[in-house]
């Protein structure tokens, strides 16, 4: 039997996400989460991303002891405004990552739901952004946190059965092997 991951791995998914945006859109000179350097001289177009939130969420315990949570993660589509075109093509730029990202899913689907766009907006709230156009699209992915109670540790339980009356510690030699194997 195939052990498979049961704990998701948040960096390994930050990662992912990265290449697999600058795999599908290769027009973008920046593709990176938490830029820490002066945005002015970051090559455009770019995406830069964010986790931003992560929300508990009860509505989808999976029976493996995870904390379910929601993941909200945004990009920020960002075009220099010497194009007489770019107010439309931020907004296509936008409207094509949200369309890319629908149903997207990273790394294990077990661990990862896929992708639910939430917002696709304009974002000039940051001063620091003024020369630039600036786009905004937001999702998030419903992530099962922690140590799976299923881990497998490579033992295959035995399965067992017999018939009532015979049943219990008292019939243990009445019970007979279920007829399948792992």
């Amino acid at each position: 039997m195939a052990d498979i991951e049961t704990k998701l791995d948040v960096e390994l998914m930050h990662k992912e996400i990265v290449a697999q945006i600058a795999e599908a859109f290769p027009s973008f000179k920046t593709v990176e989460f938490y830029r820490d350097d002066e945005t002015d001289r970051m090559p455009t177009p770019a995406v830069l991303l964010d986790m931003d939130d992560a929300e508990p969420s009860d509505e989808s315990d999976n029976g493996t002891g995870q904390l379910p949570a929601f993941l909200r993660f945004e990009a920020r589509i960002i075009m220099g405004k010497r194009s007489p075109t770019v107010r439309l093509e931020v907004r296509k730029a936008a409207l094509a990552l949200a369309a890319w990202l629908k149903g997207r899913h990273w790394g294990n689907d077990v661990l990862a739901d896929e992708c639910q766009v939430l917002v696709i907006c304009r974002d000039e709230f940051d001063p620091a952004m003024d020369q630039f156009a600036v786009w905004r699209v937001e999702w998030r992915n419903r992530v099962y946190l922690g140590d799976s109670a299923w881990t497998n540790d490579g033992a295959v339980p035995e399965s067992w059965f017999s018939f009532a009356p015979d049943i219990g510690a008292d019939h243990k030699d009445d019970y007979q092997p279920v007829g399948f194997s792992a």
